[in-house]
């Protein structure tokens, strides 16, 4: 240590409370923000001009170098809140959360293995969303004659009610009159119970068909993960009947929303040259209405998004700003930002962490980045994400949502992520920490390995009975194998 400099020195104590002095003035007179407002250009700049003013010795460390090819983030003098909005507790027209008797009016937030669904009144229009291909079509048949049989209202999608033999099948034929097409349009709201048929994309779909309100899901596993779908169709009837009469474990997966806002320069350009084409007023209102809606888009996401560099042959050049504050940037293949549900999926392929459904958080994840100590994040679920294409990117970048809906983004165009307050509210079968767990061990063999002897060379009794189930599971396959032959 430094025998010349004294700490405690009272020049240096003056100066600190001189700071504290000028900084606590500053924020009286930036405005107080609820969460949802922003602070005005005046209340900034004062704040700004106070900063200024103080010089080095006040700082309790020196201030750091600051690069001139670094983009800054404009100062704010405000916090935003890091809790993830709360969800919407309604599912559709008759889905809900079951009120708790011990949740107490105090807690911020329900404890979420207590989420159980509620409903209001029974279910009586189910939508029957499917895997596409013969496979799974003697199983939507059964499903849906059942489901009539009950006198219950049958919606499938459009392509499938087409495939269906009406006509010649007398079972169909007989209940026909209820078993309807799905709409997007006017039947989004008529929807009490969701059941797909399939792998992790169904689910995938059935989140971007209901991108707002989204009714309670059952998956039956049918395609060929099946991490999100944990129910098997062989106990579809007992299923069906414990999920009608309701009280059974609802995990919400949240999803991000995610906007697509145009650069300055673009919008400017593109409202000219369509104002410019346009020869009357009715031509002017309907490029209008064009560019606004061309200008901002909007998608949810249960799984992530990602913004990479598509087809180029050049790296991606992205800006990263978190609550409008510069972060980082990003120079590699992309960058993928991913809901918990998602960690499991595209985002544990790049080398993310593998995070509960549960946690209220946002996970961002490099795709190959140009630098080595990039590493993987998980930021809490309440902050705004911004990425924005840099001024100094070779080529376009691309974004997709759950690997659908591409766009292509160029110079100064910003994709604004945050936490949706719309979630899926999937049906769980044993609770919200059995299904993942057992998803993990079962679907990705999570830590799953030879265990190792004892110093004696004999096995623990559990190693012995897996060794018998092991030994079960190889005869049957044996004996299938050879009366099949």
């Amino acid at each position: 240590m430094n025998d010349n400099v004294n700490y405690h020195s009272p020049q240096r104590t003056v100066n600190y409370q001189r700071r504290s002095v000028s900084v606590g003035e500053s924020s009286l007179q930036t405005c107080l923000d609820d969460g949802f407002e922003i602070c005005g250009e005046n209340q900034t700049t004062k704040y700004a001009l106070n900063i200024e003013q103080l010089d080095e010795n006040d700082y309790i460390c020196a201030p750091l170098p600051r690069s001139n090819n670094q983009p800054t983030a404009k100062t704010c003098w405000r916090a935003r809140s890091a809790f993830a909005p709360s969800p919407k507790s309604n599912f559709g027209p008759k889905g809900t959360l079951k009120k708790e008797s011990s949740f107490s009016i105090r807690s911020v937030i329900q404890d979420p293995s207590s989420q159980r669904l509620h409903w209001i009144s029974p279910p009586y229009n189910i939508l029957i969303i499917r895997k596409p291909g013969p496979q799974t079509m003697p199983e939507f048949r059964e499903l849906i004659l059942k489901l009539l049989k009950r006198r219950l209202n049958v919606y499938i999608e459009i392509s499938e009610h087409m495939h269906l033999p009406f006509a010649t099948d007398i079972e169909l034929k007989e209940h026909a009159e209820r078993c309807h097409a799905f709409d997007h349009e006017n039947d989004f709201f008529k929807i009490d119970l969701i059941i797909c048929m399939g792998g992790d994309g169904t689910l995938l779909h059935v989140s971007n068909i209901f991108q707002k309100s989204c009714p309670p899901v059952l998956s039956f596993s049918m395609g060929s993960l099946g991490f999100l779908t944990p129910f098997d169709f062989k106990h579809h009837e007992k299923i069906l009947n414990e999920v009608v009469s309701g009280n059974v474990a609802v995990l919400l997966r949240t999803r991000l929303k995610c906007s697509i806002v145009k650069g300055l320069k673009r919008q400017s350009l593109s409202a000219a040259s369509l104002l410019s084409t346009s020869s009357d007023d009715t031509t002017n209102e309907e490029t209008n209405k064009h560019t606004n809606k061309d200008d901002k888009i909007s998608h949810l996401a249960l799984n992530e998004v990602v913004i990479d560099r598509g087809p180029n042959s050049y790296l991606s050049n992205l800006d990263l700003y978190i609550n409008d504050r510069f972060i980082t940037k990003v120079q590699g293949d992309g960058l993928i930002v991913s809901t918990p549900t998602g960690s499991t999926a595209y985002a544990m392929a790049a080398g993310s962490s593998m995070v509960h459904p549960n946690v209220p958080a946002m996970v961002i994840c490099p795709i190959c980045p140009h630098s080595l100590s990039f590493r993987p994040i998980v930021v809490p679920a309440g902050i705004e994400l911004k990425v924005k294409v840099s001024e100094e990117t070779r080529l376009t970048a691309w974004l997709s949502v759950d690997g659908r809906n591409r766009h292509e983004l160029h110079q100064q165009d910003c994709v604004h992520i945050t936490t949706s307050v719309y979630p899926v509210p999937s049906i769980c079968r044993f609770d919200q920490l059995g299904d993942w767990f057992e998803s993990l061990a079962d679907i990705l063999h999570w830590n799953l390995r030879k265990s190792q002897g004892r110093l004696d060379g004999s096995h623990s009794p559990q190693h012995d009975v897996q060794l018998h189930e092991d030994q079960t599971k190889k005869s049957s396959s044996t004996e299938i194998t050879s009366s099949s032959t």
